[in-house]
């Protein structure tokens, strides 16, 4: 196969991960054309020599234009304002683009992005890592296997406590003009959204509603006023799905205790299927039917049966972590690239869910159910209060 060089493009939280899995992918799966770690790409020229020694990259820079000229493909792992700048760049240029979550700053710098890669020949994806997890693609494919019958109401959440502390600083996340109007929607809510979509469909109306928990935080210099915080702390909303489906599903930034909670309870015709993040290797999974003395939902622990799982280790139960999600991730990218086709989910999908995000927001605002929101929506009657 042909080997495929990468640039990685930030060299932070998430971009070292992105490149313990360049390293890691073609020793876990044979089948993937070989990832070469050409170039990491920083603004902070020490952090970035040094991830890329680490990281075992074959070089480093400040400038992420140069990279282009080097490589087959490019990774975005900088802050959401710098990413419509560098993915136009290199969709123009005939990369192939694998961007973070949330792509841009609005539904519409997702769509301008969304709209390049369609007039490109090149292969695109989004880092929708919680949705490579084994356990959430098998309760995935219990859901279109049928044998639950179709889904009835979805319960999920993404949950943190990163701003919970009304103490903590005032940060570039906080900022409408740097991270956009989606606050623990656009860290957190994309995440969940995504795996909504993918065991309910697309959503077709929506109640949503917003808030600002703490309006001002501290800069941390010494003589600053406070700054205002321009996003939501917590958002959720009322749903509805294309399969008829109804749900809720909430983010928030500010849940004291909770450090990595996502989760979902899915109620199908005829059994249930729930997950919880923070024991991602098991899924919990009931059967309609059984005699009343064995009724109750059963642990299914991760093993080689379920997607991607063998790869890593021959034993059950061991537990894959978040980096292997990743690594699970850029093997599906290589293997889109490869076969000419679009990781799913793809840049196209990012911008439905970003339009998902605005219309919890907008709603909120107007005190208006969304009827369509992934395709631009329309505000329905302020007098609706449930998704019907």
């Amino acid at each position: 196969m042909t080997d495929l060089r990468f640039a990685l493009i930030g060299a932070g939280f998430i971009g070292r991960i992105h490149g313990l899995a360049l390293q890691a992918v073609n020793h876990v799966f044979a089948d993937a054309p070989r990832a070469v770690a050409t170039l990491l790409v920083d603004q902070d020229a020490a952090l970035a020599e040094r991830q890329a020694t680490q990281l075992g990259f074959a070089g480093w820079s400040t400038d992420w234009r140069a990279a282009l000229d080097r490589v087959d493909a490019v990774i975005i792992a900088v802050p959401s304002f710098m990413h419509r700048e560098i993915a136009l760049a290199a969709l123009d240029a005939g990369k192939h683009v694998l961007c973070e979550k949330p792509v841009g700053r609005s539904a519409a710098e997702a769509g301008e992005i969304a709209a390049a890669a369609a007039r490109s020949a090149v292969t695109n994806g989004v880092g929708f890592t919680y949705l490579r997890a084994p356990m959430v693609r098998h309760a995935a494919a219990i859901v279109a296997s049928g044998v639950l019958g179709k889904p009835v109401s979805f319960r999920g959440w993404h949950a943190e406590d990163y701003l919970a502390d009304p103490e903590a600083p005032f940060s570039w996340r906080l900022d409408a003009g740097l991270a956009g109007r989606s606050g623990a929607l656009g860290d957190l809510g994309w995440h969940i959204i995504s795996i909504a979509r993918q065991l309910c469909g697309p959503v077709v109306a929506l109640n949503g509603l917003a808030e600002t928990r703490y309006a001002k935080r501290a800069t941390g210099r010494p003589g600053e006023p406070p700054r205002s915080v321009e996003n939501e702390d917590w958002a959720g909303m009322l749903t509805r799905f294309e399969t008829g489906a109804v749900g809720s599903i909430e983010a928030s930034r500010i849940a004291h205790g909770r450090k990595m909670d996502i989760g979902f309870d899915l109620t199908c015709e005829q059994g249930g299927i729930a997950f919880h993040g923070e024991r991602a290797n098991e899924l919990a999974l009931y059967r309609h039917g059984e005699e009343a003395a064995q009724q109750g939902f059963k642990t299914v622990r991760i093993d080689g049966a379920h997607p991607d799982y063998a790869a890593f280790l021959p034993a059950p139960a061991h537990g894959l972590g978040f980096n292997d999600l990743k690594t699970i991730e850029l093997h599906g990218f290589l293997l889109a690239i490869a076969a000419g086709r679009n990781l799913d989910p793809d840049l196209d999908e990012a911008c439905r869910i970003a339009r998902v995000c605005e219309a919890v927001l907008d709603s909120s605002v107007r005190g208006a159910r969304i009827e369509q929101p992934e395709a631009g929506h329309s505000i329905g009657s302020h007098k609706e209060t449930v998704v019907a």
